[in-house]
């Protein structure tokens, strides 16, 4: 029955189906893949993500290095950064001009991106330099934090171009909240560097695999924010960029689920067809990804903020980066030293970034402050989650969240809002859609909203079109949690309290304990 309905809704739509080839381009021949010639596996993986990517296979550069996560200054000019500059030398790859302020950089280069293959190094340890000189007084200054000169090998390498630069501290990224597709800008000392890597091969293969399978029909499923409550200065930015993140994905008709306690979210709570997480700021893998079963929508995009996200890649349980691909994310963003919140990578920009079409490395770089710094693009660089227009490909794939995205492109103004319930109504008819409904009850409570009748009506026709027990649960959850916003913690608790009578010993129990104790606890 949901062909017609779908085809004609389709149909309705022609006007918002926009091509993206101002900011498609074919990044292939001007991708350099770098692997670790001394390990087998390195070298496997290399030649499987040229072959599957249709990467030309004289874009692959073997070095010969240490097969271990941190190393010295000395060993990465020696092991890395000398031998690429040979290559790209001997191949032809760049001129290089030396400038008058700048020295020798390089001018013109036919290669943009570096891919870098598990095998490679990540971290750059901190080396002693010499003390800052006050010019006034000649005495030593205080360290400056900034000054830093430990970083990931990946923002050492994005600086590549620069033949002479210091090895003290960060520089700027001029890159930073571009809205230029990178091929277009003349900063030819800079490179889009990315990272196929994970605790072990298996997953970073996966990586590659899902990038390419996902981006043919594009990513779909919700959205899941969990804030922090960290709103002293200071850390106030972190919150920003969740909470615009989460108003540019809903408006674009992805599904939001937002935890607004300070904890992360439970354990057992229902996460499903994530498709995109966003949150912070715990240590180390928290809340459903320390489920050995929990698994992210395949090419999910994840990231968790913290300062030492991605210390390690080789675990599946410390920090983030490492558990967050275990469990299936097919890019994630991380920082291997403390960064300082303010140089992360902006969260609200890079997911601006990607719904605009930009592949993971331009949208990780465009949100990136500082290079020559801590943080690390783990991914298919190439990977373009929201490359692909909804009202294309395979109308079967899904073609619920492919509905309310394109709903929201023909009538996502505040005053288009019945005709949006009206064709999004009739859409979850069709399909029998709970996630549809789902969407108009997140949709009725978005923002500043907190009107709990109105997004009652759509919760009460999700619930009637259910048909698992987990999607029941996720239901209850939800509504809890706008009972709650609405100010009704009574019925908030009343309802998460008959989860656990109902499922007593289903891991969602557990979430709906800690959610009742986090309520009677506010109050």
């Amino acid at each position: 029955m949901y062909r017609p309905i779908l085809l004609l809704f389709f149909a309705l739509l022609p006007s918002v189906l926009r091509s993206q080839d101002s900011i498609s381009f074919d990044y292939r021949p001007a991708t350099v893949v770098v692997y670790n010639a001394s390990d087998p596996a390195s070298t496997e993986l290399a030649n499987y993500y040229v072959k599957q990517r249709g990467i030309p296979a004289g874009n692959l550069v073997g070095l010969k290095c240490q097969n271990i996560e941190t190393i010295s200054r000395e060993v990465f000019d020696k092991e890395i950064d000398l031998p690429l500059r040979t290559a790209f030398d001997e191949r032809g790859w760049w001129e290089t001009t030396r400038q008058p302020k700048d020295g020798l950089m390089a001018t013109k280069t036919t290669m943009r991106v570096i891919t870098l293959i598990q095998g490679i190094p990540l971290r750059i340890a901190t080396q002693a330099q010499p003390p800052t000189k006050d010019p006034r007084t000649g005495k030593d200054l205080p360290p400056n934090p900034i000054d830093e000169n430990a970083s990931s090998v990946d923002s050492e390498l994005a600086v590549f171009g620069v033949l002479e630069k210091l090895s003290r501290g960060m520089v700027s990224n001029p890159y930073f909240k571009a809205t230029t597709p990178f091929f277009k800008t003349g900063l030819t000392p800079m490179f889009m560097v990315g990272r196929i890597d994970g605790p072990n091969k298996a997953i970073a293969k996966r990586l590659i695999d899902d990038a390419i399978a996902v981006e043919k029909e594009g990513l779909y499923g919700k959205a899941y924010i969990d804030l922090a409550q960290k709103n002293q200065p200071g850390y106030k930015m972190g919150e920003d960029w969740l909470i615009n993140s989460a108003r540019m994905l809903e408006l674009r008709g992805i599904p939001v689920i937002m935890d607004t306690w300070a904890p992360t979210l439970p354990s057992g709570f229902p996460m499903s067809d994530c498709a995109l997480y966003l949150g912070w700021y715990t240590q180390n893998a928290d809340g459903p990804f320390v489920n050995p079963a929990f698994r992210l929508r395949r090419g999910a995009v994840a990231v968790h903020i913290h300062s030492f996200s991605a210390s390690t890649l080789k675990s599946d349980s410390l920090n983030w980066c490492g558990p967050l691909v275990a469990h299936g994310a097919c890019a994630t963003l991380g920082n291997v030293f403390e960064p300082y919140l303010s140089f992360c990578a902006h969260l609200d920009i890079f997911t601006d970034r990607l719904l605009a079409g930009y592949n993971l490395s331009e949208a990780a770089w465009m949100s990136t402050p500082a290079l020559s710094w801590m943080s690390v693009v783990i991914g298919d660089p190439l990977y373009r989650p929201f490359g692909a227009v909804p009202g294309n490909g395979d109308k079967k794939a899904a073609p619920e969240y492919k509905a309310i995205r394109l709903a929201l492109q023909r009538w996502g103004k505040p005053e288009q809002k019945s005709e949006l319930e009206d064709g999004l109504q009739r859409m979850a008819e069709g399909l029998k859609s709970p996630a549809i409904y789902e969407f108009l009850a997140l949709h009725a409570q978005a923002g500043e909203n907190k009107n709990w009748p109105a997004a009652q009506k759509w919760f009460d026709l999700a619930a009637k079109s259910t048909t698992t027990t987990e999607g029941l649960i996720r239901l209850q959850f939800l509504m809890a949690d706008a009972m709650r916003r609405d100010g009704d913690n009574r019925k908030a608790i009343k309802l998460l309290n008959g989860v656990v009578e109902k499922y007593p010993s289903a891991p969602e129990a557990g979430a709906a304990r800690t959610l009742v104790q986090q309520i009677r606890d506010s109050k």
